[in-house]
């Protein structure tokens, strides 16, 4: 039988390598201006609340420089970061990458002689776009910070923003280096209350299943439950991961809120296991691989975080197999409760791992405990 390969971790790892800059950008003359400042000037804010910043670019010689989209395009170029000091947590938009792939390498080493593979696809919108600067500010709209930092602790912190995606060569060229610019220090005061957070979890909760609780995704607000749901993910307590782990269904609903990332990110690991180890079972909820695959690494993290460590992940192949294996088995025992809509696809990512043999001389499930639990059960295709 053909093993199910986890894909993820993988192709994460390639595109963040092949992003990767071997040498710094040349810093841009004085005359090209990145400015950041926060909404309205505010410079106090509660630990968890959303931070609105924005950022534009001037410069002083009209038409010299100019701003490119697809910073990839240009030498040593990158889009704008924002860094903090003391230092505050870079928020990834591809969370525990390397912990994916280690965990892809305990399952499956190579024992037939075959690698990891598979691939996953993106896009972007206007890629190609380029703005020639003025003084005139090249302004990008309001933004949350916590898209680019997180404070896990209260304090006061000085941040700044920098991009190396300005040049001051035509497009006709064909190496068009870029230009780091760095932006003005802004200093936040970030403070911790403990009520200030419990009201918000309740008014973002409250706001959230009414603007958001039907299933039919035709009558979202759709910006209006994003931007619940990221104040909700950037709360970042045990109430509000209670709350994302409640409205994470692990379908789509034609948008994103967010939710399984955060719950992936959590500052409370351990209940974030639990929690959805839990929500995993419940009639609703659809199984994918990923959420599976998950479940089996987190436990394993948590219980042996050495083991993500090591350059020799398959060391820990007979653990991780036993981690997987444990999560099928709940999975299968939940099929039977699950509801018509989670049932096809939750019963497709069980078949997928219980025939799976990672390396062993058996199934990672028998083929008479698969039969047990899919006989019976109404699976449409």
């Amino acid at each position: 039988m053909q093993r199910f390969r986890l894909t993820t971790g993988v192709v994460l790892v390639l595109v963040l390598s092949s992003c990767a800059q071997s040498v710094d950008p040349v810093p841009a003359p004085a005359d090209v201006v990145l400015k950041l400042e926060t909404e309205g000037n505010r410079l106090r804010f509660y630990l968890g609340e959303l931070i609105p910043v924005r950022y534009s670019y001037t410069a002083k010689t009209p038409g010299r420089y100019v701003w490119v989209g697809q910073s990839s395009t240009l030498a040593e170029g990158r889009s704008l970061e924002i860094s903090c000091s003391p230092l505050a947590e870079r928020v990834s938009s591809l969370p525990k990458a390397r912990d994916v792939d280690s965990f892809a390498q305990m399952l499956q080493p190579p024992c037939d002689g075959e690698g990891i593979g598979g691939g996953i696809g993106g896009g972007c919108v206007d890629c190609d776009g380029e703005l020639p600067l003025t003084t005139a500010a090249l302004t990008f709209g309001v933004v949350p910070l916590n898209t680019y930092v997180r404070f896990r602790t209260p304090g006061t912190y000085t941040c700044e923003a920098s991009s190396a995606d300005i040049t001051a060569t035509s497009r006709d060229e064909k190496l068009r280096p870029a230009l780091l610019v760095t932006s003005n220090p802004i200093v936040l005061t970030i403070t911790n209350d403990p009520a200030w957070a419990h009201a918000a979890e309740i008014a973002y909760a409250d706001a959230y299943d009414k603007l958001c609780g039907a299933d039919d995704a035709a009558v979202h607000p759709s910006l209006q439950c994003f931007d619940v749901a990221r104040r909700i993910t950037y709360l970042d307590t045990v109430e509000s991961l209670t709350i994302e782990v409640k409205a994470f269904d692990g379908r789509s609903h034609g948008w994103e809120s967010g939710f399984w990332d955060a719950i992936q990110q959590s500052s409370y690991p351990q209940e974030a296991l639990n929690l959805m180890a839990s929500r995993m079972q419940q009639p609703d909820f659809q199984v994918s691989p990923m959420v599976l695959e998950w479940l089996a690494s987190s436990e394993l993290r948590l219980e042996v975080p050495d083991a993500f460590q090591t350059d020799t992940p398959a060391t820990y192949h007979a653990q991780a197999v036993e981690k997987m294996r444990k999560y099928v088995r709940l999975l299968g025992s939940s099929l039977s409760r699950k509801n018509l809509v989670a049932i096809s696809e939750s019963a497709k990512t069980y078949r997928a791992f219980a025939g799976q043999t990672y390396c062993e001389r058996q199934l990672l499930i028998s083929t008479e405990e698969q039969d047990r639990v899919l006989t019976g059960l109404d699976i449409r295709p």
